[in-house]
């Protein structure tokens, strides 16, 4: 038992040395701009910007209102300044048929695969309903 409250101390101490030594002060970044929209039937809006350059904004309407399929189609936008001082900026869509990302930091190929997949996605959907009618 003493064994094993000096291993449990040893490491608590070890623990406590690792977060104390990875544990840094960051720059408070003030908050230049803030909007925010809240609609009744689930959709919205919201953007800010801080005094870094970072900023960000995004909207999701409502699709297929009152169906099973009944859905939030998204569509954004977002930029920083990274370690090396470049602007990174991404644009996207999301929803039911997927996550699109298109950015000056995403591999061209992981955009086309994403936008692939998302056509892929909504010519089955398609083909599903077809099929169901014809039943």
């Amino acid at each position: 038992m003493f064994k094993f409250i000096c291993i449990l101390a040893f490491a608590s101490c070890a623990l406590a040395a690792a977060i104390e030594s990875t544990t840094e002060k960051r720059e408070i970044i003030p908050l230049v701009k803030y909007e925010r929209v809240n609609n009744p039937d689930g959709s919205f809006q919201f953007s800010y910007e801080g005094g870094d350059k970072s900023f960000r904004e995004e909207t999701a309407q409502v699709v297929d209102a009152g169906t099973e399929d009944e859905a939030l189609e998204v569509s954004g936008s977002y930029r920083y300044i990274d370690e090396e001082g470049r602007e990174i900026e991404v644009h996207y869509t999301a929803g039911k048929n997927g996550f699109i990302p298109v950015g000056t930091n995403i591999l061209s190929e992981i955009s086309e695969g994403a936008k692939a997949a998302a056509k892929a996605a909504v010519e089955q959907a398609e083909e599903e309903k077809r099929n169901a009618k014809s039943h």
